[in-house]
């Protein structure tokens, strides 16, 4: 199906970020699809939005639809959702229908695929624009829809989990018990989302608790590992998760196992999930990644139409409960021992302005991520400096690379990067330089002064793009030169003690910030999620 939207633009939506989705709802079923938004001009009309998106049907709804569909849109106008519902067109349910070909594994089909190969690969290689990696790619999938067999140890990996998921499955056919599985491929850290949860249900006596945490992919994990996460899987009538767990969307979950994904990340910048759809490592619109979610917690009620988009999941899943590794910010008696342990651990900072430089890293993940040495020049970041000033330089935990430090400087200069957590630097903090990192939701929690260094945004946008427009949504001014982090850092530092213009200004763009994104957030994340985990998903008496 090719959707177009068309629609003038106001005059107060002018040199704001427009994002339109088509939004298919069967009653209390809908599925947000992103819309590739453009702004063109017209003699006689003047300026309008044109929204187009070419949808394959068969994969709007996780599971095709049993009664009407209605399309109507929503336009996003910078952080402004307008939902355009007076003339909602229907579309025919039959169209939706899906024809899932069973893919059952064959030796012989293999084998003639094997040598066909190198035609394979050579129509790949053109196909692709002469690119051997998606070539090689692209021989597998072809290889693996005929035959059922594949060279990706990822894929034949993933294909025997569902498979011992499914012979699981019929020697356990009923759920007995409270089973709750922790599933990550990270380990969780202290004060996180799993472990707060966790914590909190593991001190109902109700609830029996477990969990499978291994930082290999699962084309690492060996066969034993594979059937012991897929029989936990079975068992589980609640599997509870803080990212993205690739494997899991492969399976045909019983109906009475529910997921819950708590996300790592606070708020909406960076598009992510199913909104990257079509682009530069996106997923395909046949993906089923994200899309089993039963209950997605988010820090603000506004949002929670942007994560059905990013998960291809209906919006009444995503409920604004909070986040809970968020809870400790907000508690004093907490925020004070952490202080006083970093100063004792790091006297230095004791007394003086504390510049926190933390961005987000470059690269593809990982293996091969960076961020530009040349780009930030901390010995002379500190010449321009004042003596009572000290930075604190904080890169990402995916980047390992040192700073180098004139001896002039290094007692006013501390490279932290995998050390302690950046949400307790910031409470140390008076300015945080950023990019493009969503530490700066945190920041907005402890009213963090921030600085915004965007000297690479046009890259930047055209490999990830945001949500809304980054100028206008960003709490803090943004520069695109050294020379203007420099000059903006002293008017930030020191206008406070004058009492000048540039605080207060500041201080209203990120109350309007934590307004929109943050404002399910007050300390009380953790209780709300675990109960209405308790609640929803689990046989346990109501507490009084």
């Amino acid at each position: 199906m090719n959707l177009g939207f068309r629609g003038p633009l106001p005059s107060e939506m002018e040199g704001k970020k427009i994002r339109v989705q088509a939004v298919f709802s069967q009653r209390q079923v809908d599925r947000r699809f992103p819309m590739e938004t453009v702004i063109e001009e017209d003699e006689e009309l003047g300026a309008f939005v044109r929204a187009d998106a070419e949808i394959l049907l068969p994969w709007v709804f996780a599971q095709p639809p049993r009664h009407k569909v209605s399309v109507t849109f929503a336009v996003w106008c910078g952080m402004e959702e307008i939902i355009l519902d007076d003339q909602p067109f229907p579309v025919q349910k039959e169209l939706f229908a899906r024809t899932e070909r069973l893919i059952k594994r064959n030796a012989a089909r293999f084998a003639l695929g094997t040598a066909a190969l190198p035609v394979l690969l050579a129509r790949g290689y053109l196909k692709e624009g002469k690119n051997m990696s998606r070539a090689k790619k692209w021989a597998n999938e072809t290889v693996y829809r005929f035959s059922g067999c594949s060279y990706s140890p990822r894929q034949r990996n993933t294909d025997y989990f569902a498979d011992c998921y499914e012979k699981y499955k019929e020697k356990m056919p009923e759920l007995t018990g409270n089973k709750v599985l922790f599933l990550s491929e990270r380990l969780p850290e202290q004060g996180g989302n799993l472990a707060l949860i966790k914590a909190y249900l593991e001190a109902e006596p109700e609830v029996e608790v477990t969990e499978f945490i291994c930082t290999r992919t699962v084309n690492a994990l060996r066969k034993s590992e594979l059937r012991e996460c897929a029989k936990k899987c079975a068992q589980a009538r609640v599997i509870i998760l803080e990212d993205f767990y690739p494997q899991l969307h492969s399976l045909k979950l019983r109906k009475e196992t529910k997921v819950v994904q708590l996300w790592h990340a606070c708020g909406a910048f960076k598009t992510f999930g199913l909104t990257r759809m079509g682009k530069p490592g996106g997923a395909p619109q046949s993906s089923m990644n994200h899309r089993n979610y039963d209950f997605v917690s988010v820090s603000g009620e506004a949002i929670r139409g942007i994560y059905a988009e990013a998960f291809a999941i209906p919006t009444g899943k995503v409920k604004a409960l909070g986040v809970p590794r968020t809870d400790c910010l907000f508690d004093n008696h907490y925020k004070e021992k952490v202080k006083k342990d970093l100063l004792e651990k790091y006297p230095v900072l004791s007394g003086k302005k504390v510049v926190l430089f933390a961005p987000t890293f470059r690269g593809d993940g990982n293996r091969d991520a960076f961020y530009p040495p040349e780009a930030f020049d901390v010995n002379r970041f500190m010449e321009a400096m004042p003596e009572n000033v000290v930075c604190i330089v904080k890169h990402h935990p995916f980047v390992h690379q040192t700073i180098s430090v004139r001896d002039c400087f290094a007692d006013r200069v501390l490279d932290l990067t995998g050390k302690d957590h950046i949400n307790d630097l910031m409470l140390l903090t008076d300015l945080l330089i950023t990019d493009y990192s969503s530490s700066i939701f945190e920041a907005a929690i402890l009213e963090v002064p921030m600085l915004f260094y965007a000297f690479d945004q046009e890259e930047y946008m055209e490999s990830r793009d945001f949500y809304f427009d980054y100028e206008s949504m960003t709490p803090g001014p943004v520069e695109h030169s050294f020379e203007g982090v420099l000059q903006r850092t002293g008017e930030i530092l020191f206008a406070g003690e004058q009492e000048g213009p540039c605080n207060l200004q500041l201080a209203k763009k990120t109350e309007r910030f934590r307004a929109f994104f943050l404002d399910a957030l007050d300390g009380k994340s953790t209780e709300r999620v675990g109960r209405f985990i308790m609640e929803h998903y689990l046989d346990a008496p109501e507490k009084e």
